[in-house]
């Protein structure tokens, strides 16, 4: 590929003379190869890869755009930095965190059972908590901290539970860990204090996907454009495909930035990945959206027959008889995306039933969120980061401390200002200080010492660590000679997109989330569960207009996954049931 392959539109985007350019980029428009286009053009034209940096939303699009990157421009591509915003914080964080208060060394990222185990922690420390209860309930702190993590404001400093994010904050400079949202506060941080621009080179920000960043994000983003001389925002994205709002998303930030003329638009409205039904039928669906601007694409392929069908009737085991029958544009295996997680369970019990294979995305992910496989990885951090004292809760009894010797070690290193690993660590035999490994020791050894009795696994977890031993041994397979740390690192940045199957594997029956489908594209795609009450969600309904809305980008980019062939499935309409199918089947053209 090649500048002169590009579009009228794409080049345009490419050579955007602007200092800050937004790119709304249709559904398969080719807004990749745009990016990667961007980055030769400024390179061409006097930048240096080190001054570049790209981010995506996802690691799964990292590699893909680094790899198209590559061959492109070849090794100048391993001077640009490309990465997830939280990816991009975390890399900073390790190397510069010390100005913002952390320790040098290895930073440990918590998932969210860790988290809680903390917060516990902390309540149980003020009196807030005990006997599995909050004092004054869940909600109100569950509520202070998704307005911390979304805006990075500490309201309510008057409210009870103030004093335990005070002390949760304080244990995680402790312990040099933090929570997953962490990571962006932290680059905020450093952003903000000047030291992203006095440690990098940065000069040309590239975001991808920009219609779901978050509130601190762009923070981040501005921080770092203001400390930066000359600095120049190129932002892609698309306004009708935001359905990360739950996550904190804010594109009524962006569609403002829009409306007062901060940012100069252009748009890729050729669509190269639907045949031309699909497109009509994607346009008519999103028209109806009127808080944001809305791409009409054009279809770039030719007309395809039987592209564009309901099913109607069509429960799990319906759709699983379906599937079975095979009968698909061109025999290709298809994609079900569902609204929810226990659509996708249902589904892949019924197909089990009748042995059809199919592989679930976000299976490996749920499980490595598990207090079976986060407490081994809690192992492997007190290794890696002997400070991380809510590693070693969650990993004591694994590594063969009952209640009264897990006692003694944590008064010992209160009286010696010791972590409790390194407390645990001393008492040990030399033989089993040996067979343990370190942070510079692969996870083969890793593997090794975990299989040979180095860490019990615990029953009541609901499994004899056969499951993490698996894991951990396709692990190695994919990523021989990584070390703990990189592993945990690996861990920290976790997507479900990263259970897609290799561009070299055979293509099978996938089922994933509406949402987990996001920036993907399919030959066949199913969508399951076309009804009111489920796409539009009970909870869209009764949110009004906005609701709606949301739901409505959400089924626009299930349909624009396709490229090939589209299948809707409805639901039977039960008698009594708020079930009826879908408004948005009549939006596309569809109840006819």
């Amino acid at each position: 590929m090649s500048f002169s392959e590009l579009n009228q539109e794409q080049q345009a985007a490419v050579l955007a003379q602007e200092k800050n350019v937004l790119v709304l980029a249709g559904a398969g428009s080719g807004k990749t190869r745009t990016i990667v286009e961007r980055v030769a053009h400024l390179l061409e034209n006097g930048a240096s890869g080190y001054e570049i940096v790209c981010t995506t939303f996802t690691r799964a699009a990292a590699g893909e755009m680094r790899a198209r990157l590559e061959a492109r421009i070849g090794r100048e591509a391993h001077k640009v930095t490309v990465s997830t915003f939280h990816g991009l914080g975390l890399g900073l964080l390790k190397k510069y965190g010390h100005h913002i208060g952390l320790r040098y060394g290895n930073l440990t990222v918590y998932t969210p059972l860790e988290t809680e185990t903390l917060l516990q922690h902390c309540g149980e420390q003020l009196g807030m908590y005990a006997k599995g209860k909050w004092k004054h309930g869940k909600k109100a702190l569950d509520e202070m901290f998704a307005t911390l993590e979304r805006s990075g404001e500490k309201v309510g400093t008057a409210l009870p539970y103030y004093p335990v994010l005070q002390a949760f904050e304080a244990a995680c400079r402790q312990n040099n860990a933090m929570p997953y949202y962490g990571l962006i506060h932290g680059l905020v941080e450093l952003a903000e204090a000047g030291k992203v621009r006095e440690f990098t080179n940065w000069k040309y920000l590239l975001v991808d996907e920009v219609q779901d960043l978050d509130l601190m994000q762009w923070r981040a983003l501005k921080a770092i454009t203001e400390h930066t001389e000359g600095a120049e925002l190129y932002a892609v994205g698309d306004l009708s495909q935001s359905i990360y709002g739950f996550r904190g998303a804010v594109p009524e930030y962006l569609q403002n930035l829009i409306e007062a003329g901060a940012l100069t638009v252009y748009e890729l409205r050729s669509n190269y990945r639907s045949p031309p039904d699909i497109v009509s039928a994607a346009n008519c669906l999103i028209r109806h959206n009127t808080s944001h601007r809305v791409i009409e694409m054009r279809p770039m392929q030719a007309e395809e027959p039987r592209i564009l069908s309901r099913l109607m009737n069509a429960n799990s085991a319906a759709i699983a008889d379906y599937i079975g029958r095979g009968e698909f544009f061109h025999q290709t295996p298809p994609a079900v995306l569902c609204r929810n997680n226990r659509m996708l369970d249902k589904l892949s019990e019924e197909l089990t039933v009748r042995d059809i294979p199919h592989k679930r995305i976000g299976k490996r992910t749920s499980a490595l969120h598990s207090p079976l496989f986060v407490k081994a990885n809690a192992a492997l951090k007190c290794i890696v980061n002997p400070f991380d004292e809510t590693a070693f809760i969650l990993a004591h009894k694994g590594l063969g401390l009952d209640a009264e010797r897990y006692a003694k070690i944590r008064v010992q290193a209160a009286e010696e200002g010791k972590s409790c690993f390194e407390v645990y660590r001393n008492s040990l035999r030399v033989s089993d200080l040996e067979s343990m490994p370190t942070e510079n020791s692969t996870v083969q050894d890793a593997f090794l010492w975990i299989a040979s009795g180095g860490y019990r696994f615990d029953p009541a977890d609901g499994d004899d660590g056969s499951e993490y031993l698996d894991w951990l041994s396709n692990f190695i397979n994919q990523f021989p000679n990584t070390t703990i740390a990189q592993y945990l690192d690996w861990l920290a940045l976790v997507d479900v997109q990263d259970e897609m199957p290799a561009k070299d594997e055979e293509p099978g029956i996938l089922l994933m989330t509406c949402h987990a489908s996001k920036g993907l594209e399919f030959p066949c795609v199913i969508v399951a569960g076309c009804n009111e009450g489920i796409m539009p969600s009970k909870q869209a309904v009764k949110a009004g207009d906005a609701g709606i809305e949301d739901e409505r980008r959400l089924m626009y980019v299930a349909v624009t996954r396709a490229m090939n062939q589209l299948i809707l499935a409805v639901r039977p309409e039960k008698e009594g049931s708020d079930e009826p199918p879908s408004r948005f089947l009549t939006e596309l053209g569809l109840n006819k």
